[in-house]
């Protein structure tokens, strides 16, 4: 009783850890069903009980095997996993639906929603910000990336491939600068448009002079289907060699419409910078900038004021920043599952709470700790690590290096990058070298599959998991099921003797066997009909014409007589029937 009591314990306790994101290793489809048969093995223990001696009940011919068990968890996981794809593949095409039967039903109210998306279609895909230009950070996650190549980077001069191997690239495509509790947002001005001067560049570089030789080099990456098609290229790019871009505020500048509808292709300059590349120098927050870069909520203040001097220590400036960048990696963990029990802001769930999360928490934690320090902060959004190829000085970034990091602003260095992720959660501290026999991808090859199915190539989603899982529980499944069941059709015509002309055990036998085991002498495998009734006392009254008449058709050849077995089935019932009552009143 105690074992079997543990048991449910134990798969009730892996069932809960399971769904609530343990390990993380494992896709949440896989965790779930997980689960289910974790739950199912130890209902099933504990269920499994010796019965009183003196019970008498019918059993079956045959005890469960493990191929049963593994038939029915096979099938319990193609049924949960049919489900699981129903819900992931249904949203996007009842989504659809629902906007058509609004444009028919309330055409006022779809004209309305057409305005407030400036004529965009809001099925056009994932959006990097809101119409407002706002970046809600999620209040829990379950984010599962792929591994699809988005950001193609050659370099034009190898000499700049030692510098750029050395430390971690990050490739930038925007910057928010306002935050408000849940969520960045840009500081919109003027939108005015930036044109190319007489050698076709453009200076988007905002002052920036200091810091580190200029890495020219080449971009190629996919047009975005709801039109936020954004300037790209490593941090700190100072020059983009395009006929105009549209600035729609200091960390983002919108491109002009691609020459080819696949994607963009130009060259750009870029100075980046590193807090780390500072260690040696005593670094000075900027002045005079946007006072909301220096704002902080009040709901958070003193909690994060309290944080940051412990975090960030004494010293100098650039050891205080350095210090509450080292303390965000060390105190917290790196998780893309969070579940904010308590639905609390998503940065004092982070901070204070759950004390976990993906790369955006840190960086938005790191800018508003470094805004209590009187640093103007920011959050970047692109790329960070990449796959380089020795072939063309080509740098590739996958959709799973997709990142986010706090940006400072320094006095004479501008926007600097201070990354208070834990590098070991993003690939290490610089970029991967891929081995010689690995072949680089095709840019242009990857921007044509984008644009022609529309949803950045033919990697595996959710739905599509869920399907194959279903298939591929669900066909092992029917196999083993039909296979057992051929299988206790031989077993019952080898019990029954000659089989009756329909297949199978005639209907007086299977009523006897029947009524054998409610009076709880059920025959033994291998028993004969005349060793069963010797040793039954007393005998039925119908005991012997039962006999003669199955000896007779089994083994003297006599001519099976219907309406006499259906008058032996209605005796053998009627004696079932007597003897049940005997047995369990009750009934």
């Amino acid at each position: 009783m105690i074992l079997r009591f543990a048991a449910l314990l134990l798969g009730c306790a892996v069932a809960y850890a399971m769904l609530r994101g343990w390990p993380e290793a494992l896709p949440p489809i896989l965790r779930a069903c997980g689960a289910v048969l974790a739950l199912v093995a130890g209902v099933g223990i504990w269920a499994r009980r010796e019965e009183p001696t003196d019970q008498r009940k019918a059993r079956g011919r045959r005890l469960p095997g493990w191929l049963d068990y593994l038939a029915i968890a096979s099938a319990v996981l193609a049924v949960e996993s049919g489900f699981l794809w129903l819900l992931t593949a249904a949203p996007q095409p009842l989504e659809s639906m629902a906007l058509k039967l609004e444009e028919t039903l309330r055409p006022e109210a779809s004209a309305a929603r057409t305005a407030a998306n400036s004529g965009r279609d809001p099925r056009a895909g994932n959006w990097l910000w809101n119409d407002q230009t706002r970046r809600p950070l999620p209040q829990r996650t379950n984010f599962t990336p792929g591994v699809r190549p988005e950001v193609f980077l050659r370099l034009e001069n190898p000499a700049d491939v030692p510098r750029l191997l050395r430390n971690r690239a990050y490739v930038q495509a925007f910057a928010l600068e306002a935050y408000e509790p849940g969520g960045w947002s840009a500081i919109a001005g003027e939108s005015p448009r930036l044109v190319a001067d007489e050698a076709g560049w453009i200076d988007v570089s905002e002052g920036r002079t200091g810091g580190l030789p200029a890495i020219p080099h080449e971009i190629f990456h996919a047009a975005d289907a709801g039109g936020q098609n954004v300037l790209t290229a490593l941090h700190g790019v100072v020059a983009v060699r395009l006929p105009e871009v549209k600035r729609l505020s200091s960390g983002i500048h919108l491109l002009p419409e691609p020459p080819a509808p696949s994607g963009h292709d130009y060259r750009v300059s870029s100075r980046p910078l590193r807090l780390e590349d500072l260690a040696q120098e005593e670094v000075i927050a900027g002045r005079g900038m946007d006072e909301r870069l220096l704002a902080v909520p009040a709901p958070l203040r003193e909690r994060l004021a309290k944080l940051t001097r412990v975090a960030a220590g004494g010293g100098n400036l650039g050891a205080r920043l350095a210090g509450l960048r080292d303390h965000l990696r060390d105190r917290l963990d790196y998780s893309l599952q969070t579940t904010n029990p308590r639905n609390l802001d998503p940065i004092e769930n982070f901070l204070f709470e759950e004390r976990r999360g993906h790369c955006e928490y840190f960086a938005t934690a790191g800018a508003l700790m470094a805004r209590m320090l009187g640093v103007p902060a920011r959050v970047g959004y692109g790329w960070a690590g990449g796959t380089y190829y020795e072939a063309g000085n080509l740098v590739v970034f996958r959709a799973n290096e997709a990142h986010a990091w706090t940006e400072i602003f320094l006095a004479g260095h501008g926007w600097v990058v201070m990354d208070p992720t834990p590098p070991s959660a993003i690939g290490g501290i610089r970029p991967r070298v891929a081995g010689e026999e690995e072949t680089p991808p095709s840019a242009e090859r990857r921007i044509e599959d984008i644009a022609e199915t529309g949803s950045g190539g033919s990697e595996p989603g959710p739905a599509r998991a869920a399907m194959l899982l279903a298939a591929g529980f669900g066909i092992p499944s029917a196999l083993m099921l039909m296979f057992r069941g051929a299988k206790n059709a031989r077993a019952e015509r080898e019990w029954a003797g000659s089989p009756s002309p329909g297949g199978g055990a005639p209907d007086y036998l299977v009523a006897w066997r029947r009524a054998c085991g409610s009076r709880g002498v059920a025959m033994a495998a291998g028993a004969t009909l005349r060793c069963q009734l010797d040793r039954m006392e007393p005998r039925p009254e119908f005991g012997d014409e039962l006999l003669g008449y199955h000896y007779g058709i089994r083994y003297e050849g006599k001519t099976p007589d219907r309406p006499r077995e259906k008058r032996l089935v209605r005796r053998i019932r009627s004696w079932e029937s007597d003897q049940t009552s005997m047995v369990n009143p009750s009934r």
